[in-house]
């Protein structure tokens, strides 16, 4: 576990993206907090004078490498992380070595929040990529929540999205077919990027191994390195310098029965709301994120 040294003040105020090349992967770099800023005005319009409350946390910035734990089952983590950059995994582990992914933490998502409550943590987050955090007291935090209702609210629908994701886990694992499973996993990662960092919609950095997808999906590596093939001999994905392009959108969709709901996408507009002085229009901004539909399953394929 390494400090990192970044003795810049930590601010929300929006710079331009940097494009930078890693030796794994190809992935964007935004200073200071503009991932965090991104993700959460993913789900809610807030106040620029809410943002500015955090300018006031003493955030400390920390830098982890590929295999460094963040988090340790059974320790009591006394402050919060925010991911700045990098890829993390939210993981348990048997005594035997096995190992069950259940989430994967990117640039913007915020953990572990129970730390509110002084409990300890019953699973471990581990670094896959170097990984780049910001932490703060869970006082602090605690503290900047209480100010102001609209900031609390916006990191409520983030802790609703990411209940959300673990059930569509459990559903991925115990009812999926490998290649669903993959298909659905792969969109998921894009879209939640996406929402934090931009870039192309159809590219994924791909810093995972097989080994990691096999513990996330509940497969063995054998098994996911011959999914990934038939899925490139489809024509649906395509896989090179370290990144996955998505070929056919539409076909993986129909595939994996991927639907942004469970993503929790649309936008909650507090700022619109609260101009409305107390109006009855809906809280939906006009700006906000459509939903995809449905789409038509096609027959299961267990290959």
């Amino acid at each position: 576990m390494r400090q990192y040294n970044d003795q810049s003040k930590l601010s929300f105020h929006r710079v331009p993206a940097v494009f930078c090349d890693g030796t794994l992967h190809k992935y964007i770099r935004l200073n200071r907090m503009d991932v965090f800023r991104n993700r959460i005005s993913q789900y809610a319009s807030l106040r620029d004078d809410a943002w500015s409350k955090f300018d006031q946390i003493d955030f400390q910035t920390r830098a982890f490498q590929s295999g460094d734990d963040i988090i340790r089952v059974g320790e009591t983590p006394a402050k919060i992380f925010i991911v700045k950059e990098g890829w993390a995994i939210r993981h348990r582990s048997l005594d035997d070595g096995r190992r069950q992914i259940v989430n994967f933490m990117l640039p913007g998502d915020v953990f572990d929040m129970q730390v509110i409550a002084g409990v300890k943590a019953d699973h471990s987050v581990t670094a896959i990529t170097r990984t780049v955090v910001a932490t703060v007291a869970a006082d602090q935090f605690m503290n900047v929540l209480r100010s102001d209702a609209d900031v609390a609210a916006a990191f409520w629908w983030a802790a609703v999205q990411e209940e959300s994701i673990l059930r569509e886990q459990i559903v991925r694992v115990g009812r999926r077919s490998a290649k669903e499973r993959i298909a659905h996993l792969l969109l998921e990662l894009q879209r939640r990027l996406r929402a934090a960092v931009g870039g192309v919609e159809d590219h994924l950095p791909m810093p995972l191994t097989r080994t990691d997808l096999a513990d996330a999906l509940g497969l063995t590596p054998v098994h996911v390195s011959r999914t990934m093939s038939a899925l490139r001999r489809s024509g649906l994905i395509d896989e090179s310098r370290g990144q996955v392009t998505i070929l056919d959108r539409r076909r993986m969709e129909s595939l994996s029965q991927f639907d942004t709901d469970y993503l929790h996408v649309r936008k909650l507009d507090f700022v619109a709301r609260a101009n409305l002085n107390g109006s009855s229009h809906s809280p939906l901004s006009n700006g906000a994120i459509s939903s995809h539909t449905n789409h038509h399953r096609i027959p299961r394929n267990d290959n």
